[in-house]
């Protein structure tokens, strides 16, 4: 039979929806133009930008100034610029005022440092970190900063207005000075607070995010145990090291400290990002896990050669290096996953906003190492990390809720499971409790087959027997003896089956119904001092007529061979055991009349208290004989394994 063809989507749903990373693509382009826009401005209404400065060395008055383009870097300048410079501003054509007191000036550094200060017609106006000890760290390149020019200071002329900016330089940290604008004061502030969200907030942002994705990747991995939570964590964490010392002003590091802390920690966090993007994408490529591998082994001993000849070209050829094992890194991916043509959609959104990123780190090499033509005052590469996180934090949360998807289906099929096997389980239960309580009935049959055969079945045939051969001399008393004692041995037999739950106090006085008529009749007193004892659990149906048993052999050899007028009935317990003692005031133990029959009932005694698993114990009892029974308290009886059902002829 052929397949039906599939229905058609109802009216106005289209048949597929479209994928959500053409969507973040888009919004990904509108961004660089954002940043194009932002970064690369139009000339500010009523400013002006200056690119040109006179530089001289304070320190050295023999070196003559010289004119230098901004952004003038002293780590690519000779050492004798590492120290103190003077950049001398000339006043602007265009930037003209008629009254100095009614005007509101005011100047844009967007990067300068790393110590700084500003003067204003020989007379300081505005000072970072400038007269700070030489051993503090002080970073004021990492923020943008507007001077106001007091009205006070200027010169009736604007020509006649010098501006000198004072830095004093610190190798491998870029101190210099960039191009600035001056202006009034209005227009300048609004571009101030642009690059004071971009350069400031936003990294602050970044560190927030980054360190709450790496707190929670960390913590997906430990519940998930899954190796790609902790690459994201480490990476996370990295980059959140890296930007909390860059919107440090003062961080509380040593600058040798702060440098390798700061570069290694945006070292790892590309490396571990790398591996992190192949473990996302179930990738086990050898070029990408080895450029990875090779960041993080190489860069700390690299930063530390770097910090010990104060290259910062070596800084420059790392950077460099990074970018290029991210290419590479990211172009083989995309090679391997356009090879395999079965990605997930969240693979391909994650390619995308790395290449995004990578796309901003590039340029931001380009544009603030080496100097090519674009505005430095902007890092693209803020907004492309922030991208790159919250795309990452979003992936992770669809992963983590798939796993917990998954970890509910496998818990409710476990569940159907155990519920299965549970059930199996009962039947099987029930079957062997029933199989149980089979074996307990057929061995109580067997039981009572044995006693009904040794004891009323013997007292039958003896009757029987004793009726055959003495038809003519027949005794009718004897006759009757016999047939009362097999209908005793019948009730004993009746009265093993009650349900006694093992009371030792219960069961002697069942007992002493059967055997108080026999005393009377022989004239011997019964003294009657059972008590209440615990349980025992050997005194089933079947040690009850083991006990019987035993009861009557004492009670015949007081009847019939003691010659006692009194007989006592005892029971007491310990923590161990429960005792029952019977005595009596007869011949004793040690009389020459006693018979063989009467030994070997003794033995019997001693077999029966065997198997109720009791010790038995005769002594004399001055006058007379006593017995004891000493019942563990603790102890389960089990009935004999060799419990056979006997024939009966």
């Amino acid at each position: 039979m052929r397949a039906l063809p599939p229905a058609p989507p109802p009216p106005g749903q289209s048949a597929k929806r479209v994928p959500h990373y053409l969507w973040v693509g888009l919004l990904l382009l509108g961004l660089l133009w954002a940043l194009h826009s932002v970064s690369m401005p139009a000339g500010l209404e009523n400013a002006v930008t200056l690119r040109e400065a006179q530089a001289s060395l304070p320190q050295h008055p023999q070196q003559p100034p010289q004119q230098v383009s901004l952004p003038h870097i002293l780590d690519d300048q000779p050492a004798a610029w590492s120290g103190w410079v003077d950049y001398r501003l000339d006043w602007p054509a265009a930037l003209h005022y008629d009254d100095p007191a009614q005007t509101r000036l005011a100047l844009l550094l967007p990067r300068v440092g790393t110590r700084f200060r500003v003067l204003l017609n020989g007379h300081e106006i505005y000072q970072v970190g400038w007269y700070a000890a030489p051993e503090r760290n002080i970073l004021s390149a990492w923020f943008p900063y507007l001077v106001s020019l007091p009205p006070g200071l200027l010169q009736p002329q604007p020509q006649q207005n010098q501006i000198h900016i004072q830095v004093q330089g610190q190798l491998l940290e870029r101190s210099g000075l960039w191009p600035l604008q001056i202006g009034y004061h209005g227009s300048l502030f609004e571009r101030h607070q642009v690059l004071e969200v971009w350069q400031v907030k936003g990294t602050w942002m970044m560190l927030i995010s980054s360190l709450l994705m790496g707190l929670l990747s960390l913590h997906l991995w430990r519940t998930l145990n899954e190796r790609l939570f902790l690459l994201m964590a480490v990476a996370a964490l990295a980059h959140s090291v890296r930007l909390a010392l860059s919107v440090s002003l003062e961080p509380p590091l040593s600058f040798g400290w702060y440098f390798y802390l700061h570069r290694l920690a945006f070292t790892w966090y590309v490396g571990f990002f790398l591996l992190f993007v192949a473990e996302l994408l179930a990738f086990r490529d050898r070029l990408v896990h080895g450029l990875a591998w090779f960041l993080i082994g190489v860069g700390p001993f690299w930063l530390a050669w770097t910090l010990h000849t104060q290259d910062y070209d070596l800084y420059r050829i790392w950077a460099g290096a990074m970018a290029v094992c991210g290419a590479l890194s990211l172009l083989s991916l995309l090679f391997r996953s356009l090879q395999r043509g079965a990605l997930e959609s969240d693979q391909i959104l994650v390619l995308l906003v790395a290449s995004f990123t990578l796309a901003t780190g590039v340029r931001d090499f380009l544009v603030v190492q080496l100097n090519f033509p674009g505005d430095a005052d902007l890092r693209w590469t803020s907004l492309g990390s922030l991208a790159l996180l919250f795309t990452l934090s979003w992936v992770l949360a669809q992963r983590a809720t798939a796993s917990t998807r998954e970890v509910h289906r496998l818990n409710q099929s476990l569940a159907g499971i155990l519920a299965k096997r549970e059930a199996e389980l009962r039947q099987a239960f029930d079957q062997l409790r029933a199989s149980e309580q089979q074996r307990a009935i057929e061995g109580e049959r067997r039981r009572l087959m044995r006693d009904m055969h040794d004891g009323l079945g013997s007292q039958l045939v003896q009757t029987l027997n004793m009726v055959r051969s003495q038809k003519h001399t027949l005794d009718a008393g004897s006759v009757e003896s016999m047939i009362h004692h097999a209908l005793e041995e019948l009730r004993l037999m009746l009265d093993s089956l009650e349900p006694m739950e093992g009371d030792l106090a219960t069961i002697l006085g069942t007992f002493r119904q059967r055997i108080e008529p026999a005393l009377v009749a022989a004239g011997i007193e019964l003294d009657w001092q059972v008590q209440d004892v615990p349980a025992l659990s050997s005194l089933d149906a079947q040690g009850v007529m083991h006990l019987f048993r035993c009861m009557q052999e004492i009670f015949a050899n007081v009847v019939k061979h003691a010659q006692a007028r009194r007989v006592c009935v005892r029971t007491r317990s310990d923590a161990a055991h429960v005792y029952l003692t019977v005595t009596d005031d007869g011949l004793g133990m040690q009389r020459p009349h006693t018979k063989p029959q009467a030994q070997r009932g003794l033995g019997n005694l001693r077999a029966r208290a065997g198997k109720l698993g009791a010790q038995v114990r005769f002594f004399d009892a001055h006058p007379g004989t006593g017995i004891e029974f000493a019942f563990p308290i603790h102890r389960t009886f089990t009935p004999e394994a060799g419990d056979t059902v006997p024939s009966v002829e």
